[in-house]
């Protein structure tokens, strides 16, 4: 029961984003946010469900005492990260009551107007805000390849982990850690904006200006790589690689040699969109390659997953649809490749 802690804050999160899409329903309606932000919540409950299963389902021969060891260090980090963002808001919040000035300074529609006037839609700017993305990429290859090599040296037996159990667990703390944080912030920017502290307010002035009202794009998208956790590495690689790099290689490659609209009246070109699909299909054939002992498969069903997950990267692209590609792409493509995987 070691897990409860986190489950507790992860379903917590569920209940409290749902509520606040539910109490801005009409709102988020009518500027298409409340379908997406819906499915963010339903994130949040997922990953708490099933964050009991994470660390031990490619690992059945991890010990309890060692289980309940991860457990309890997961739940000691994420309650520790609860109380001091909830400490931060709290003094920030009182601060800002009792002084009119600051409270005055902390209003969101002018913070909103700032970050509209100093949005840079080029791609030196877009590199910048994909940094995120990419460093999610860096702690889940770095994670794996350090427990790899830990593994192979024999190191993790003495500790009764293996690679998965090691590399997962990590990759797990970090990652949710980060999602607990932001969706924090991002609940505090949207309805008692003057309670974020001066630091969290520098974070926000890169953001999309599409983003200004509602949650940002990053949490969503680690949320949507939980489920692969389940899956066989080199297909919760492929998953990641999939929405980060392939998804940022369409939008740069779109902006600097971009010349033909994708569709009437849109952002999107023909050049990104076709940079998108060509890096997903090499994406999956060179993860599979280098990852081949941990999902031994014949050349035919990587093949098929590379073709199936690059028409669903082109069709998500292509049409557009309410919910994020941040969800959509991971979530599809994945399962395509556990599906072809299974049969």
């Amino acid at each position: 029961m070691i897990y409860l802690p986190t489950c507790i804050i992860l379903i917590g999160y569920f209940v409290i984003t749902l509520l606040y899409v539910i109490k801005n329903r009409t709102k988020k309606v009518k500027e298409r946010l409340f379908t997406n932000e819906l499915f963010i919540s339903l994130l949040f409950l997922n990953a708490g469900i099933i964050f009991p299963f994470l660390f031990q389902f490619h690992s059945p021969s991890l010990t309890i005492e060692t289980l309940n060891g991860l457990w309890l260090f997961t739940s000691i980090i994420f309650t520790l990260e609860m109380c001091v963002l909830f400490g931060i808001v709290i003094y920030n919040g009182r601060v800002s009551k009792k002084n009119p000035e600051i409270m005055n300074e902390r209003n969101y529609s002018e913070f909103k107007l700032k970050v509209i006037a100093n949005w840079k839609d080029d791609v030196k700017s877009e590199l910048g805000r994909k940094v995120l993305h990419f460093f999610t990429c860096f702690i889940i290859f770095f994670f794996w390849s350090l427990g790899s090599i830990l593994n192979d040296l024999g190191l993790l037996e003495g500790l009764n982990l293996d690679t998965y159990s090691f590399s997962y667990w990590w990759i797990v703390t970090i990652g949710l850690g980060f999602v607990i944080m932001f969706q924090i912030a991002d609940l505090i920017r949207l309805n008692k904006f003057y309670m974020l502290p001066k630091w969290a307010k520098r974070w926000y002035m890169d953001m999309r200006p599409e983003e200004l009202n509602t949650f940002v794009a990053s949490t969503p998208l680690v949320l949507s790589f939980v489920p692969f956790i389940f899956a066989p590495f080199p297909i919760f690689a492929s998953v990641v690689l999939i929405t980060t790099v392939a998804d940022a290689l369409a939008c740069i490659f779109g902006k600097k040699y971009g010349k033909h609209p994708l569709r009437k009246n849109s952002k999107k070109t023909v050049e990104g969109f076709l940079a998108g699909g060509v890096s997903t299909f090499i994406i999956v054939n060179t993860v599979m390659f280098l990852y081949h002992r941990w999902m031994p498969i014949n050349p035919i069903k990587i093949l098929i997953m590379a073709i199936s997950s690059t028409l669903i990267f082109l069709i998500i692209d292509y049409i557009s649809p309410r919910i994020s590609d941040n969800i959509l792409n991971p979530l599809i493509s994945g399962s395509a490749m556990w599906v072809i995987l299974i049969i």
